[in-house]
């Protein structure tokens, strides 16, 4: 036979207030408030630039802001092959892509556009002469709740080492 033993007004109020404290903290996001968001208004080289940019700092206004900001800009398409937010922060901090955080320098191509789709690449270097090019694709959205804005749908690695300036 089981017993139930009456639990105090007390006892259920502080269970429950772990029970909230503990889903507030497995679902809060990181504050996006103050961050650069997507809009109709940016073209592709203000995109990439404000991701760029944000990446340099990646810790301000808080820790992960430029990685923040750079899945805020990237397409819905881009975003079920990278996201969510955690795994994307994975990605970023592999070998392949970690040399774009709190980089020291940054150079920009021109951009090439095609239609909706746009490229731009973009010389990142470090303080300890590292160098990668990195291309980027943009493409503008036409449709959903980013419809008319350019975002980014891939970033890939093109060149790295001792890159002569003509190559870029």
């Amino acid at each position: 036979m089981v017993t139930i033993r009456p639990v105090s007004l007390f006892t259920l109020l502080l269970l429950v207030i772990q029970v909230f404290t503990l889903q507030a903290a497995i679902t809060e996001q990181p504050e996006t408030q103050g961050l650069p968001q997507p809009n109709r208004d940016l073209q592709p080289a203000d995109v990439v630039r404000i991701v760029i940019e944000a990446l340099a700092k990646n810790d301000e206004p808080y820790a992960d802001a430029g990685i923040a900001t750079t899945f805020a800009f990237a397409s819905p398409a881009n975003k079920v092959n990278t996201g969510p937010l955690p795994k994307f922060m994975q990605m970023i901090r592999t070998p392949t892509y970690a040399i774009m955080l709190d980089h020291l320098e940054h150079e920009f191509s021109e951009v090439v556009m095609m239609g909706i789709q746009a490229y731009q690449m973009v010389k990142i270097s470090t303080g300890s002469g590292d160098e990668v090019i990195f291309a980027f694709r943009l493409s503008q959205q036409r449709d959903g709740e980013f419809d008319g804005m350019w975002m980014t749908d891939a970033v890939w690695p093109v060149a790295s080492g001792d890159i002569p300036e003509q190559a870029f």
